[in-house]
């Protein structure tokens, strides 16, 4: 059979609370702790290799980059771009609502060269791994990724719709669960760009079929906040069977996320106790442990090209 293989990608930012409402003045308990307490320890006991997708506000923060340079090449560093916190027009928001493609002009692209550069000058290299705030890419984005040098992608969430978020006709019902090379200006579409998109691990539920209702029902996310960790194992051996079955010969991926945020109390609407936030790491554990019986490395998103030979 063919290999699988999983991604835990990481999307790392300032800390936040209820209503996704950041913390005054913006804290970075979810580096402090969250990652070097917390997430680094547990990835290394699994000889795991994390993703960690960095926000501007994060690049920034000069006692955040100093310790995530100190990871030492034990996990990927990409970038994740919340706009309100990128040149042009960079401010500090209570609540991160923009959606990148919803900037008119070439402000998108200004500010994935800004988030770009800084990132470059904090950590003295070239990102390759990108994922967009709110997941919001549009039909500039994989352009702009591809001038600034990033060669994957991981916005796309299959079988979701974010359209009734605040950002209309923004939709990934339909896309591909397994990594594939989207159309430039419609990215849940298999198309020819350079960059290799590595969509979230988001299956369909039998209640997502239904008319009306199935709108209404959360699709199957690998995402330890909001299942447990029995249900990320089946989630994921789902995956893995329906990918072997439609390409028998090629290696599968799985994406799962979360956020620093969510493992650390009072630092996201998920974990207001030391106990929810042990809880969401705990399910984390379980589907590296999974990952770690059935031999299923743990690598970066950068990796994924390689290993598909794309």
């Amino acid at each position: 059979m063919s290999r699988a293989y999983l991604c835990v990608s990481i999307d790392t930012e300032c800390d936040k609370g209820p209503g996704w409402r950041s913390r005054r003045p913006l804290a970075f308990g979810g580096v402090h702790v969250g990652i070097m307490e917390r997430l680094s320890p547990l990835f290394a006991s699994y000889g795991a290799k994390p993703t960690y997708l960095l926000s501007p506000e994060v690049v920034r923060d000069e006692q955040s980059a100093e310790q995530l340079k100190s990871l030492n090449g034990s996990c990927e560093l990409g970038a994740h771009l919340h706009g309100e916190y990128a040149e042009p027009g960079a401010w500090e928001p209570e609540v991160t609502r923009d959606f990148q493609r919803d900037y008119e002009g070439d402000v998108e692209h200004k500010k994935l060269t800004y988030l770009t550069d800084q990132f470059i000058s904090a950590f003295q290299y070239q990102p390759v791994s990108f994922r967009a705030g709110r997941f919001g890419i549009g039909p500039r984005t994989i352009g702009s990724l591809e001038a600034l040098g990033y060669s994957v992608e991981s916005s796309v969430t299959p079988n979701v719709d974010w359209s009734n978020q605040g950002s209309p006709g923004l939709s990934f019902e339909g896309a591909p669960t397994q990594p594939y090379r989207p159309d430039q200006e419609n990215p849940a579409k298999v198309g020819n760009s350079t960059l290799l998109e590595i969509p979230v691990t988001i299956r369909r539920r039998l209640l997502n079929a239904l008319p009306g209702i199935g709108k209404r029902v959360e699709p199957r996310w690998l995402r330890p906040t909001w299942m447990s960790g029995d249900a990320l194992v089946r989630l994921a051996e789902d995956e893995i069977a329906d990918a072997r079955r439609v390409s028998p010969g090629r290696p599968v991926i799985l994406n799962a996320m979360l956020h620093n945020t969510e493992i650390v109390p009072d630092a996201s609407p998920y974990a207001n106790s030391e106990q929810e936030a042990k809880v969401i790491l705990d399910r984390l554990r379980d589907l590296l442990a999974f990952a770690h019986r059935e031999q299923i490395a743990v690598i970066g998103l950068g990796d994924v090209p390689e290993i598909l030979g794309a």
